[in-house]
């Protein structure tokens, strides 16, 4: 009810004069009510310098990710400027500079993320793998571990995977099969912990497990070319000249241009 039929309403239960009786009656109304103005907009906050260094380093692990090591160095300086205390940015720093093959500066910024952050399992993990690429296998397992030691880690099957490769590049094939088996109850249907494996069987000559293995892999295609390649390897040491052809015929007409393709030729399964 409008204001002005409010009035004329009281005015009726008052029984006040008739005239103005009659112009609450008569008084049409010409253009309808206008809307009430918005407010005004709330302005956005702007973001803090936190959220902006964590958007550059996002960009800068994207980047990273690309290949694109010179815009992802670009994004990394401008996080550190904003956010200089972030252990993230100096992770992303040590693996872009792994990269580049500037292993004194990737050392330095791996030091200075771990400093910060030493229970980051993230950090814990590129340290191991980058101690286990730069002929420091065998140190690189406690690194590992520590960041398995972690209950939230997210993804404890890289780790796992990672240290059992890293375990194989000194020989310890029982602590690779250990670190392999926990991997693929981490997640069951992982192709690299199945074929970490079945290359850790084919080296300790069980062969009649590497050959299973490989076949629950190739069962999940598309198998990777370095699956198809050890099992032509397996069923070579069988004995099994139609199931290495099989796996010959599959490797050139899936990856015609992979190394695995190119060294059929030489027979080398060592």
């Amino acid at each position: 009810m409008t204001s002005l039929l409010r009035t004329c309403a009281a005015a009726l239960l008052a029984a006040v004069v008739t005239a103005l009786v009659g112009a609450c009656a008569s008084s049409p109304s010409t253009t309808p009510p206008r809307a009430p103005e918005p407010p005004p907009p709330i302005k956005q906050q702007e973001a803090s310098p936190k959220e902006r260094a964590k958007l550059h380093a996002d960009l800068g692990a994207g980047y990273y990710e690309r290949g694109r090591m010179d815009v992802a160095l670009e994004e990394l300086n401008e996080a550190a400027a904003l956010d200089p205390n972030e252990a993230r940015i100096y992770d992303l720093y040590g693996l872009v500079y792994a990269m580049l093959g500037e292993n004194a500066r990737a050392e330095q910024n791996f030091q200075k993320a771990l400093s910060m952050a030493p229970q980051n399992s993230d950090i814990r993990h590129n340290w191991g793998w980058y101690l286990c690429s730069n002929g420091h296998p065998r140190e690189s397992i406690p690194q590992f571990e520590m960041a398995l030691a972690n209950p939230l880690y997210k993804t404890p099957e890289v780790a796992l995977i990672n240290a059992g490769r890293c375990s194989i590049a000194f020989n310890d094939f029982t602590l690779a099969d250990n670190f392999f088996r926990r991997a693929q109850l981490a997640a069951p249907n992982n192709p690299s912990a199945i074929y970490g494996l079945a290359v850790v069987a084919y080296k300790q000559n069980r062969i009649d497990d590497a050959r299973g293995w490989i076949k629950r892999l190739t069962q999940q295609p598309p198998a990777p070319p370095e699956a198809l390649y050890l099992g032509i390897c397996i069923e070579r040491k069988l004995a099994d000249r139609s199931a290495e052809q099989s796996y010959i015929s599959q490797l050139r007409n899936r990856y015609p241009d992979s190394a695995e393709t190119r060294a059929i030729p030489t027979g080398s399964c060592e």
